[in-house]
């Protein structure tokens, strides 16, 4: 066996390939033992910003902790501080919550100065991260503040140029941040360093170095990556205790509160990317981990949960993938992988995570030929408890407005009936105020609903998110300068960085009504669908928290009659 290389970048070839799989990594807390860092190593601060305050604090950052993972592995000292958990319940107060979070932030810069800060997050999280760089900048000018995550992939440039931050990790984090500590501690320029945007200390003009190939898919890559460093954050105290998932489905739009105190949730990632992406949906930003879509090893994965299982005593995993059960052979191949590691350990857990109507369709009529179970009875067999899809319409006019390639409505009828009789109820989500909207079709999606027997979990406004093609749709058409003055018009970055600050969890408002239709008729229909179909965030609205105080919405013109 060779001796690993001393940076863990270095264990990746040009292609991102693994060079070997039989290095020493992080996998369990006790592998993590195994690396002791180096006397030249760099101290170095994650901090975590608040997200969803309006909830229970319930998923542990993963992208930090692989990160993280890699900062011990290549001989960094790690320390984190963690401003979501640490508030360990929905915020009520949330001009106190403000100056809190800024003692907490200074508390830390001044117990021990970082030779490196890494935030990361995603865009909604825009106006946090800046005060907390901003923070960071203050106290310490000279230590260089990292930026990582779905915020830093998708305007790498703006956000260098707009943060207090020096640099910016796009796509997949581990190899990049490691080649970037390793600059940092050798004192090296960061010209070159594929994945990276970065600012140039003497001139102070932003450049970007391009994209880093991503790591290629199981034993040729991704099973070479060590787990999130989970000992690092509060799993155990806060995370695990707040459920995901299936355990909160009745709970998510209250607060996520856990309905059994003794049934424990984690979360982890199975997949990266989406097969969609090359043509992906244009709503959606599917690329910040990447444009391939690549999948763990059937093992790989079910190794990581048996450890989850039996280090965390959980009772339900869920997978955050972008599209986990989208291979029907690699997902048929994980469920062989539980029942042999049922009967060989005795091992089983409860788990959900996201599908695809067109896929799981498409697999109930294959596997009806083939005469087996089909993809999401065999998951049953082995543990799967819901399954959450991204249905966004059943108008066949918006589902090719949205480039929702592949669906149908026949196949979401298929795919739903099949997931209800199932798992006893399917979690889809909905959207609405994409191109062509209109009372008669949120009167299709209504109708569909009410055929099928869908309770839908949440409606949420189409809405333009940065590196996506509703982006630059909404750029074009002046829908985010009205956004931010009331009117259509031109966005420079001073308006865009307004739209991000005021963006927060999708906003209260219709940032980006798409359709013809005024924004408070299409408030209306939203309020209209939600109340007919008894939709879970019937109370809250999506993601911001706010208490919703709404009378059963009636919206003139939206019967069958006037259709």
């Amino acid at each position: 066996m060779t001796t690993a290389p001393q940076r863990f970048y270095q264990r990746f070839g040009t292609q991102g390939e693994i060079l070997s799989l039989d290095w020493s990594r992080i996998t369990t807390e006790k592998s993590s033992l195994g690396f002791e860092p180096r006397a030249e190593g760099l101290d170095v601060l994650f901090i975590n910003a608040p997200i969803r305050e309006w909830s229970f604090p319930n998923i542990m950052p993963i992208g930090h902790g692989y990160v993280g993972s890699i900062t011990v592995m290549d001989g960094h000292r790690l320390d984190v501080l963690d401003l979501n958990a640490e508030r360990k319940k929905p915020v009520e107060d949330a001009a106190g919550f403000i100056p809190w979070v800024e003692a907490r932030v200074l508390e830390k810069l001044k117990q021990k100065k970082p030779d490196v800060i890494g935030l990361g997050g995603i865009i909604t999280q825009y106006s946090w991260l800046k005060r907390i760089a901003r923070l960071c900048k203050e106290t310490y000018p000279d230590v260089p503040i990292v930026l990582g995550g779905g915020i830093a992939s998708s305007m790498p440039e703006f956000m260098v140029r707009r943060m207090p931050v020096d640099i910016a990790v796009q796509e997949e984090g581990e190899s990049t941040f490691s080649e970037v500590l390793h600059r940092l501690e050798m004192k090296i320029s960061l010209e070159g360093l594929k994945g990276t945007a970065y600012r140039d200390p003497a001139s102070g003009e932003v450049r970007n170095n391009g994209l880093r190939p991503s790591i290629q898919s199981r034993h040729m890559g991704l099973d070479g990556l060590p787990w999130p460093l989970r000992k690092a954050w509060p799993e155990e105290e806060v995370y695990k205790r707040n459920p995901v998932g299936h355990l909160n489905w009745q709970t998510k739009w209250i607060n996520g509160a856990s309905t059994d105190s003794n049934q424990y949730s984690v979360s982890m990632i199975a997949s990266r990317g989406c097969p969609y992406a090359a043509s992906a949906c244009d709503y959606c930003y599917a690329a910040y981990l990447g444009k391939l879509y690549r999948l763990r090893s059937p093992k790989e994965v079910v190794d990581e949960m048996q450890f989850l299982k039996e280090q965390y005593d959980v009772t339900y995993i869920h997978f955050l993938d972008d599209l986990m059960m989208t291979n029907y052979k690699w997902a048929l191949e994980l469920c062989e992988e539980l029942r042999q590691r049922k009967a060989a350990t005795g091992f089983e857990v409860l788990w959900g995570g996201t599908c695809r109507t067109n896929i799981i369709a498409d697999d109930v009529i294959r596997a009806k030929k083939e005469g087996r179970p089909h993809m999401l009875e065999q998951a049953h067999e082995v543990g799967m408890r819901q399954a959450g899809f991204g249905v966004e319409s059943a108008s066949p006019t918006i589902l090719k407005s949205i480039d929702k390639s592949g669906q149908t409505v026949e196949k979401m009828e298929i795919c739903i009936r099949e997931t209800q009789r199932i798992m006893g109820y399917a979690d889809c989500s909905f959207m609405i105020g994409s191109p062509g909207e209109s009372k008669q079709t949120m009167q299709e999606t209504v109708d569909f609903c009410r055929r099928v027997g869908l309770k839908p979990e949440v409606f949420f406004f189409t809405t333009a998110y940065p590196g996506t093609t509703f982006w630059q749709l909404a750029l074009d058409k002046g829908l985010i300068g009205k956004a931010v003055t009331g009117e259509l018009g031109p966005a420079n970055e001073d308006v865009i960085e307004q739209y991000f600050i005021r963006l927060g969890e999708q906003g209260e408002e219709v940032r980006t009504n798409f359709s013809d239709l005024p924004d408070e008729e299409v408030i209306e229909l939203s309020w209209w669908a939600i109340n007919e179909l008894g939709a879970q965030n019937k109370v809250r609205h999506p993601h911001t928290g706010e208490i919703q105080d709404r009378k059963r919405a009636t919206v003139r013109g939206a019967s069958k009659a006037d259709l």
